[in-house]
């Protein structure tokens, strides 16, 4: 089925629910105009750079307010996956993140590349996969976009944006203190404080400590590793200089010092080969810490129906990311590797939104510079080449072992070292050409091997845009926006060769070899990239109750360079997105349901892939391909009586690649190997949470249970590496795999029982997160694929704990 058949299908049940549901909600407004409304959520929003209700807003949000990631134990973006249709985490790290929406997402795991999906704190874009994964700390809510949202967000937010916006200060002298104990040495602090330091002047600071103990067994080590270690404080300053005019300064600061994530290899004759089991690593340096920190002005004043805004800010941030990257202690699969970060960024944004009777809009400008360098560092054994040779040649890594140490070496020298070389030793020594390969190879073996690229990517971006809707009448309305984006970058990568074959026979030099990166160079490379980016909306507002919208929007993301070698500039990143929604109460506002359908077109999506010609070392090289989407997503909630809440959200994507570019090197014979009509990324194509709510109220306390269910379908891993043409496991004898080696479904219950006064003084809550303890993977495959280790990130045991909340 093409996608105009997809969305044709799909469409015709919706127009049929939406004209059902009208006249439904009509006989329900005449005939019980009188009834109690419900105690349904429903949140503000500043999706449009204003405030409204989420319910108005014709765009696919899902929300969370502070209350919600409470009972949802959410400490960080990667937590709301599980509980957002559209939205899937999935990160195993802290430091090294990457989100997806409907499908669409960034492979790339150095600076070359953007993001695809923006992530805004406080009207500050924080995007870059180093610092986009903050822990909340003293969150109003937040706030997850769907589909391209280029007029409004602006760069990097082809796939949709994640706002996440912190709390103001208030009037009133106020606090709070939070601390949770649970297991896995769990410890947690979080306190807040609230001062009117006059009549105009309000300020709010908040902290929050952080710790848990690993969960993972090493192999000849005591301390069990995936451990969490963090901490943050944030502070913020709201000056009422004038009933017109306020100012708010803001300042955050965060650390994280803890493992790596935990890696196992799938293996067997490499290590243990059990993804649940005990693990086994070689690398002593398995760490991840970052620092980050920013401050932002914003302004804003009130004239004559206008409000004029101006957000001026600074970040920065450093990240060390040391990682077992192969899963064992196998030394012929020895790889390790660093991601070494530092960057700094200064943007401003003038925005002046205004409104009449018919006309509400938006005109602004931004300004965005960064400045970010990396070093990456390969770490291997020369027999890592053992590995990679072999698995190369097409032989089964699980068969490595049972190999003569150096033979991989021996023939991946002789694609090296020069014929006239080996046939010049020969005829002054006693060995033969072969025989030499291998005095060769024994003379390397055991040797590190170690190989370092350094990049600094120089960013300078500034848009403008507008954005306007227009009251046609009392219930239509039109939404035109459009906004200019130019992208300019340089881009520096240098690299040299850091290693050498040691010849060892009548003392021949060394030859300079590189094996994970590419040839050496020192260049510079510089390009720009423009987008006009619309979006075009028309909703309806059939009763009070009921809106339906229709939509088309376009997203962009800049072009940019191969991180880990040399090559000519990607083209840029475009999406069409076409949507139909409608959001809705039914039974007098016991019934919240939210309805989208939507079908994308991406074009020249940036696929970073380990590859190369045939008989030669490959190197991480950047690909673009073109790929389309198509699914719908359901959010329903229900109060079902005074003490009960029930929901549900329900996503479904359908994806494929429809177009795969080759490298220089391919031609049209290497198209049978494309990944044309399959699923792109790692998005499963069925999502389901089902949640309950019940409240049991007292004369002073209310007790408040949460219980929910998550449903992920089984979905196919990244493309993050090397394929091995065979692979050294049996997926249907791995638990968490498919039999065709797909990351398997799964299925993760959560409770949440709070204890709560109702004068609002304090609160005890009990969690258990993954109540059943199900055991399921995050991901699986990895770079060591090329020294014939695939790994497999697990996802977290059960988790419990008890929190006490004091407010005063």
């Amino acid at each position: 089925m093409d996608k105009h058949q997809f969305l044709s299908a799909r469409l015709r049940p919706s127009l049929l629910t939406i004209t059902i549901l009208s006249a439904l909600q009509v006989q329900a407004d005449e005939l019980a105009d009188n009834v109690k409304k419900s105690d349904i959520e429903v949140i503000q929003v500043s999706a449009q750079h204003r405030v409204e209700n989420i319910q108005d807003v014709p765009i696919a949000i899902s929300a969370f307010s502070d209350d919600s990631l409470e009972k949802l134990n959410a400490e960080n973006i990667n937590d709301l996956g599980l509980f957002t249709p559209g939205l899937e985490t999935n990160n195993a790290t802290a430091t090294q993140t990457t989100f997806n929406i409907r499908g669409i997402t960034t492979n790339d795991f150095g600076i070359g590349l953007d993001p695809a999906v923006a992530v805004y704190i406080d009207g500050v874009y924080v995007g870059r996969r180093g610092t986009s994964n903050l822990n909340f700390n003293d969150i109003a809510r937040v706030e997850v976009l769907k589909g391209p949202q280029g007029t409004l967000f602006g760069r990097n937010s082809a796939a949709g944006a994640i706002n996440i916006i912190t709390k103001l200060p208030e009037e009133e002298n106020t606090g709070s203190l939070q601390l949770t104990a649970g297991n896995y040495g769990k410890l947690k602090a979080a306190t807040t404080y609230n001062l009117a330091l006059s009549d105009d002047l309000f300020w709010r600071v908040s902290g929050v400590k952080n710790h848990r103990d690993g969960y993972v067994d090493v192999i000849h080590q005591q301390e069990d590793i995936g451990d969490n270690n963090d901490w943050s404080l944030t502070s913020s300053l709201l000056w009422q200089a004038s009933p017109n005019l306020t100012a708010n300064l803001r300042f955050d600061v965060s650390n994280i010092d803890q493992d790596s994530r935990p890696a196992a290899t799938l293996n067997p004759a490499f290590g243990p080969g059990d993804p649940f089991g005990s693990v086994a690593t070689d690398v002593e340096d398995n760490n991840e810490k970052r620092k980050a920190k920013g401050a932002s002005l914003e302004l804003n004043y009130d004239f004559a129906n206008m409000r004029f805004t101006s957000i001026s800010a600074y970040r920065e941030f450093t990240r060390y990311n040391s990682m077992e990257d192969d899963g064992s202690a196998f030394d012929r699969a020895y790889f390790h590797s660093i991601l070494d970060e530092d960057q700094q960024q200064l943007s401003q944004e003038f925005r002046l939104t205004g409104y009449s009777d018919k006309l509400k809009w938006t005109l602004g400008a931004t300004y965005f510079d960064e400045d970010i360098s990396q070093d990456t560092y390969a770490n291997f054994l020369f027999q890592s080449i053992d590995g990679f040779a072999l698995t190369s040649a097409g032989m089964n890594p699980a068969e490595i072992p049972n190999v003569m140490p150096g033979l991989g070496m021996a023939g991946f020298f002789m694609q090296l070292l020069p014929p006239q070389l080996i046939n010049e030793i020969a005829s002054q020594t006693v060995f033969t050409p072969e025989q030499i390969y291998g005095v060769i190879a024994f003379n390397n073996y055991g040797k590190p091997f170690n190989e370092l690229t350094r990049n600094r990517n120089q960013t300078t971006s500034y848009a403008a845009y507008a954005d306007a809707t227009y009251s046609v009448n009392e219930q239509f309305n039109l939404t035109l926006g459009l906004r200019y984006s130019v992208d300019k970058k340089t881009f520096n990568i240098n690299t040299a060769y850091q290693n050498e074959i040691n010849i060892g026979l009548l003392d021949y030099p060394g030859i300079p070899v590189g094996f994970a990166f590419a040839n050496p160079t020192d260049s510079e490379q510089k390009d720009d990239w423009s987008k006009l980016t619309p979006r075009i909306v028309v909703d309806y507002q059939w009763t009070d109750d009921l809106m339906t919208y229709a939509s088309y929007a376009e997203g962009f993301k800049s072009g940019g360079f191969n991180t880990l070698g040399m090559a000519p500039p990607v083209a840029e990143e475009t999406v069409k997105n076409s949507e139909l929604g409608m959001k809705s109460f039914w039974l007098d506002g016991d019934l919240k349901l939210n309805l989208s359908v939507f079908s994308y077109q991406y074009t020249d999506l940036q696929q970073h892939e380990l590859d190369g010609p045939a008989g030669t070392i490959p190197t991480y090289n950047l690909r673009n391909v073109d790929a389309e989407g198509r699914g719908y997503e359901i959010e329903a909630e229900w109060q079902a009586s005074d003490n009960l809440l029930l929901s549900v959200n329900y996503g479904l994507l359908d994806t494929e690649y429809t177009h795969w570019g080759l490298f220089p090197w391919e031609n049209e014979q290497d198209l049978n190997e494309s990944k044309v009509g399959e699923s792109i990324s790692g998005m499963p194509k069925h999502n389901i949470y089902l949640a309950a709510d019940y409240y049991h109220y007292w004369s002073q306390h209310t007790l408040a249970v949460h219980l929910d269910h998550t449903y992920t379908s089984e979905r196919q891993t990244d493309i993050d590496g090397p394929s091995i043409p065979v692979l050294p496991y049996d997926p249907a004898t791995v638990k968490g795999l498919t039999a065709d080696n797909r990351i398997d479904a799964y299925g993760i219950t959560n409770a949440h029982i709070s204890v709560i006064d109702n004068d609002e003084n304090y609160r005890v809550s009990f969690y258990v997160e993954n109540l059943f303890d199900k055991e399921y993977l995050l991901a699986i495959g990895g770079q060591a694929m090329a020294v014939g280790s695939p790994i497999a990130n697990r996802g977290l045991p059960r988790m419990y704990g008890v929190s006490v909340t004091m407010n005063f």
